[in-house]
C-alpha cells in the first residue's frame, strides 16, 4: 500500500503547485507538473475519477460531430491529440472501427464530405482510414440493423479507453516524479500571503482539524465544482453550465451487436452503442443540469426511454427499461455561452487566472487532457518565473506502458504462458498493459465462479491504485457495473472480504461497506420520474 504523507509533513512542505481536483484535467496537470521539475500535491475530496471522468462515454476521439457547429479548430486538435494519447498509453487507446449510419443517399454523401474532412483535419494514417459499405458488405457488418431504415454506413477509426483507469495512471506517474496524491482530501478554503493565493486549508482524510498546505501556485481543476473554489477567492470570471450526460447498460444477448456504432436521434443527437465483452453500453444525452448533487446526478426515466428510443429505432426492437442492467450520468462543466444549448455550446477549454493568482481550467475534453494539462502547468511556470530553472524530469514513465511491446504482443506472451481464461487474460491486458502479469501474480483466484475478474485486481487496487473503499474497488478500479454487472453482486462478499483483510476493518465497517455500495448498485436500476 502507499505510504500515507504525516500531517507534519503535508504542513512543513513548501510545495510548487496544488492542484484541487482528482479527474482528467487535474491528473494530466500533476504528472505534467512532475515532468516539468515541479512539486506537486493533488488533492481530491473524494475518490480519484469519482465525477465526470469515470462517466464519460469512454473514447478518445476526435469529436466528429464538431463540424458541423463549424469548429474545425477544436476537431483538428482532437484528432491530432487521440495519437498522443495512443501512444503514451496504447493499452489505454484500444483501436475500433465505429460505424455511422445513413438513411439516405444526400445524408450518406454529407457524413463522408464530413469524415474526409475530419481525416484529413487530423492528419489520420492511411490504415486508419474510413471504408464505405451498404448492402451485402453492410448486413456482414452488422446483420441485426434495419437495413430498410439505415441502408448505408460508413466504418471510420476511433480509440476506446477506461477513463478511470486513464485518470489512475496519470496519477501514479505524478507520483512517480515526486509528487504527492490525495483522495478523501477536501479542500475547505485558500491561504493568502501579500494578496496572493499561497496555498490551501484540507481536511485530511476526515481528521477533525484542518491543515494549512503551502504552495507557490494553486490550480483549480474540479471540473463541476469549479464554481465552489473561485467563490473561495473572487467572484468567477466567467460561468459555467453542467452538460447532464447519461448511459445505458444492456445485456449484448438484448441487443445484438457486433460493432461499435454511431447512431444520429431524430433530434440530431449523436448517441453511440458500444459493445464490450458481454454487454453493450449506450448514450450519450446532452441536457442542462440544475440539481444539487453532483457525484451521483439520478438517472430519469424519460432519458433511459430516450436512449432506448434511438436503439429500438436503429435495430428494429423494443427494448425497455426493465432491460437496463446500470446505468451512469456524468456532468460536464461547459464555459456558458449566452443563448446556446448544451448541445451547441463549445467543448473548448480555457485557462483564468484570477487578481490573486488562482489558476482555473474549465471546459474542454477527455481527449485533449495532454494539451490542458500543458497549458495549466505553462500558466504555473509564467507565474512563477523561478521554475524556468526547474530540470525537467528525465524519466516520463508511464503505468502499463513501460515496454514497447504493444498490447496485441503482450496478450500473445501471456496466452503462450499462462493456463487461465482468455477473456481474464484479454481484460487484464487491456487495463493494465505490461503490468498485466503483476496484477496476476498478487492473486490468480476468480471474484467469483465464471467471473471474469481475479482478487489480484482487489489487490492492485488497494496497494497501488489508492483505493480506501469498497465502491473505490467496485466502480472505479475493477468497473464492474460497467463490463460484468452481475458480478457486483455475486463477488461483493469475497471483495469486502479481502479489503477488509488489507485495511484492517472490522466486522462493523466491513458490513457498512458493503450497504453502502449495494445501495449505489440498486440505484444504478431505479429510474426516477422527476423531471
Amino acid at each position: 500500500m502507499q505510504d500515507s504523507p504525516s500531517v507534519e509533513t503535508l504542513a512543513e512542505t513548501q510545495f510548487d503547485v496544488v492542484i484541487i481536483g482528482g479527474g482528467i484535467t487535474g491528473a494530466g496537470a500533476f504528472r505534467q507538473a512532475g515532468l516539468q521539475g515541479l512539486k506537486a500535491l493533488l488533492v481530491e475530496a473524494k475518490d480519484f475519477a469519482s465525477g465526470t471522468s469515470s462517466r464519460s462515454t469512454k473514447l478518445i476521439h476526435g469529436g466528429i460531430r464538431y463540424l458541423q457547429n463549424g469548429e474545425w479548430a477544436l476537431v483538428r486538435e482532437g484528432a491530432r491529440e487521440r495519437q498522443r494519447v495512443l501512444k503514451l498509453a496504447p493499452h489505454l487507446a484500444e483501436p475500433i472501427d465505429l460505424l455511422l449510419l445513413a438513411p439516405n443517399w444526400y445524408t450518406f454523401l454529407k457524413y463522408w464530405i464530413g469524415v474526409r474532412l475530419y481525416e484529413f483535419l487530423g492528419q489520420v494514417r492511411r490504415e486508419d482510414r474510413h471504408r464505405l459499405i451498404w448492402g451485402k458488405a453492410l448486413a456482414a457488418v452488422e446483420p441485426s440493423l434495419d437495413r430498410n431504415r439505415y441502408p448505408y454506413g460508413i466504418l471510420y477509426r476511433e480509440y476506446l479507453t477506461d477513463d478511470a483507469r486513464l485518470v489512475l495512471a496519470n496519477i501514479r506517474a505524478g507520483c512517480a516524479l515526486g509528487g504527492v496524491a490525495l483522495n478523501y482530501t477536501p479542500v475547505e478554503g485558500l491561504l493568502e500571503e501579500g494578496g496572493r493565493v499561497a496555498g490551501v486549508s484540507i481536511r485530511y482524510r476526515g481528521l477533525q482539524n484542518t491543515i494549512a498546505v503551502k504552495g507557490a501556485c494553486v490550480v483549480n481543476a474540479a471540473g463541476p465544482w469549479v464554481p465552489d473554489v473561485l467563490a473561495m477567492d473572487e467572484p468567477a470570471l466567467k460561468s459555467l453550465v453542467l452538460s447532464k450526460g447519461v448511459h445505458v447498460v444492456l445485456a449484448r444477448s438484448d441487443l445484438r451487436i457486433n460493432q461499435c456504432c454511431l447512431l444520429v436521434a431524430d433530434d440530431g443527437r449523436p448517441v453511440f452503442a458500444i459493445p464490450v465483452d458481454e454487454i453493450v453500453y449506450v448514450g450519450t444525452t446532452d441536457t442542462v443540469y440544475e440539481g444539487s448533487d453532483l457525484t451521483w446526478p439520478p438517472v430519469l426515466d424519460q432519458e433511459v426511454q430516450y436512449l432506448l428510443g434511438v436503439v429500438n429505432a436503429h435495430f428494429k426492437l423494443s427494448l425497455q427499461s426493465a432491460q437496463v442492467l446500470s446505468s451512469w450520468a456524468g456532468l460536464r462543466p461547459l464555459i456558458a455561452q449566452s443563448g446556446k444549448k448544451t448541445t451547441e455550446i463549445s467543448r473548448k477549454d480555457e485557462v483564468w487566472v484570477s487578481r490573486k493568482g488562482l489558476v482555473t481550467i474549465a471546459g474542454g475534453k477527455l481527449t485533449g487532457y495532454l494539451k490542458m494539462a500543458e497549458m495549466v502547468v505553462q500558466q504555473v511556470v509564467q507565474q512563477n518565473p523561478v521554475f524556468r530553472e526547474r530540470a525537467p524530469s528525465a524519466s516520463n514513465w508511464f503505468p502499463g506502458a513501460s515496454q514497447p511491446e504493444p498490447p496485441e504482443g503482450l496478450l500473445t506472451s501471456l496466452l503462450d504462458s499462462e493456463n487461465i481464461d482468455a477473456q481474464v487474460l484479454t481484460r487484464l491486458v487491456r487495463r493494465y498493459g505490461d503490468e498485466a502479469q503483476a496484477v496476476l501474480s498478487s492473486g490468480r483466484e476468480l471474484i467469483a465462479p465464471g467471473a471474469k475478474m481475479i482478487l489480484g485486481q482487489v489487490h492492485w487496487a488497494v496497494t497501488r491504485e489508492y483505493a480506501q473503499t469498497l465502491e473505490d474497488v467496485v466502480y472505479r478500479r475493477l468497473r464492474t457495473p460497467l463490463y460484468e454487472p452481475s458480478l457486483s453482486a455475486r463477488g461483493l462478499e469475497r471483495i469486502s472480504e479481502l479489503m477488509a483483510e488489507m485495511l484492517g476493518w472490522d466486522e462493523f465497517e466491513r458490513l457498512h461497506q458493503l450497504d453502502q455500495t449495494r445501495r449505489l448498485l440498486a440505484a444504478d436500476q431505479r429510474f426516477s420520474d422527476n423531471t
